[in-house]
């Protein structure tokens, strides 16, 4: 089923587009991140998806009806549906009055209030601190006692705004647990921004890549300023001083393009040779750095500008690649899009 569905939003501050979306559908029960560089639009996403900010232009629906942006149609809509801050709010009163509070507004009996916020803080690992100051908590404990006044609304749908940016290691590891806990044990669907590509991979099913305000599909993190120009009767595309690579584009001159990390292989200097005679062509790089993402490991390569791929574990360790080791890198003519 439909959960979110975004037809023509653009959003504009200060007339400047900040958001570009033509279509966007997201299904109920699932759990997605949002991707992409400070500034690519992933707040302003959520704060629409939120129904805290309507968008200059397009129509959001939810559950299949349009979005009525009136405050009275709204008010319904945000009991279904809450955001988690990046830097929450608390106020200046104890952490169990601050996790009770929209039920107080909701006009919950304060027996029943109170036994459902202890529920939440326990959830979240944060019941011996019911009594204790809510202003006065780290960074980190503030996260999760505002993922438990969250939950206490029982909402159907979550969005957090990167949850584990501003926090240690201790509560992050805490804080990605309860988030998967809230989706395994409660169904609840979830949408969250972050730029960690592994906890991405650890907490969505989904991926959705933004960059300067538009959707950029699989593989966004590979995204280059370009010159496209005619080559013959084909459009290439200029990145940095040596590479050129072919795209379909309509139009020359300056571009923003990506490239999928799934279309970009590596070769050893003795397995080049071998490809050498064909028309494929090579680009001379350098292996930067090796990640472990999941069942794959994403390998950072200098090739003139910097490029990241993904091989699975057992690929990786038959190639022999190590960090620092000099390689030929080709890239399919299918992994590459202007996008803009």
């Amino acid at each position: 089923m439909s959960l979110f569905e975004l037809k023509g939003v653009r959003q504009i501050f200060d007339g400047r587009t900040v958001l570009d979306i033509d279509h966007l559908e997201l299904s109920a029960g699932g759990s997605y991140a949002l991707l992409g560089p400070n500034g690519c639009g992933k707040s302003t996403l959520l704060q629409i998806l939120a129904f805290l900010r309507p968008p200059v232009h397009g129509e959001i629906y939810f559950k299949g009806r349009k979005t009525d942006w009136r405050e009275k149609a709204l008010h319904a809509l945000r009991r279904q549906v809450v955001l988690v801050d990046q830097h929450p709010i608390m106020f200046t009163t104890t952490v169990i009055n601050n996790v009770e509070y929209g039920l107080k507004m909701r006009g919950v009996p304060a027996r029943e209030r109170r036994k459902i916020a202890e529920g939440c803080l326990a959830r979240v690992g944060m019941h011996a601190f019911a009594f204790r100051p809510a202003h006065l908590l780290s960074g980190g404990e503030t996260q999760r006692v505002a993922i438990a006044r969250a939950l206490a609304c029982s909402p159907e749908v979550m969005l957090f705004d990167e949850p584990t940016a501003s926090v240690d290691v201790e509560n992050q590891a805490v804080i990605e647990k309860v988030i998967q806990d809230i989706r395994r044990e409660k169904g609840i669907s979830l949408i969250f921004a972050t730029h960690k590509r592994l906890e991405a991979v650890r907490l969505a099913e989904e991926k959705i890549f933004l960059f300067e305000g538009r959707l950029t599909g699989p593989g966004g993190e590979n995204l280059f300023s370009g010159i496209v120009a005619w080559k013959g009767e084909h459009t290439v595309c200029r990145l940095g001083e040596n590479v050129e690579l072919d795209v379909k584009a309509r139009h020359s001159g300056l571009c923003r393009m990506t490239i999928r990390p799934e279309g970009i292989r590596l070769f050893t200097a003795e397995q080049a040779k071998t490809v050498q005679s064909s028309s494929l062509k090579l680009y001379p790089g350098r292996v930067l750095q090796m990640t472990a993402e999941g069942e794959q490991i994403k390998i950072l390569l200098d090739i003139g500008v910097p490029v990241r791929t993904l091989l699975s574990r057992k690929e990786a360790v038959q190639s022999g690649i190590l960090v620092g080791d000099e390689v030929q890198v080709a890239i399919d003519s299918g992994a590459t899009q202007v996008v803009q």
